[in-house]
């Protein structure tokens, strides 16, 4: 894979159009028919570990690596799925600055992914 002359952002839905709440505005619920019901919406760890180590792979060396996790909610997926997203940037980053940004409703965020986001720097 050749890396990109330039740093780009991905936004990444490992949970899809899937939430916790019903709000009459969200534009993302009529989105999950577009899905297939199958997959329930999840990103599955091997799914994960490709994009991880190839959106590393495709971002220039001299740039910081830019996570960004939404949704739908992204909390949908659980804090070991993100432990296991921030294992495989320390592994597949080798070294390189990776950040992670985290887009939520806040309604599920208790102590756990508090202690979580602060420990791994998340915006």
């Amino acid at each position: 894979m050749h890396p990109a002359k330039a740093p780009f952002h991905i936004m990444v839905k490992p949970a899809g159009p899937a939430c916790n709440l019903d709000c009459a505005y969200c534009f993302y619920l009529e989105k999950e028919k577009l899905y297939d019901r199958g997959s329930r919406f999840r990103m599955t760890d091997e799914t994960l570990e490709a994009f991880v180590r190839s959106y590393i792979g495709a971002n220039p060396g001299d740039a910081p690596v830019v996570f960004g996790w939404q949704g739908g909610e992204p909390t949908l997926m659980g804090v070991g799925f993100y432990r296991r997203a921030v294992a495989l940037q320390k592994q597949y980053g080798a070294g390189r600055a990776i950040e992670n940004a985290f887009q939520t409703n806040g309604t599920r965020i208790d102590d756990e992914w508090a202690a979580f986001f602060r420990e791994n720097n998340f915006l």
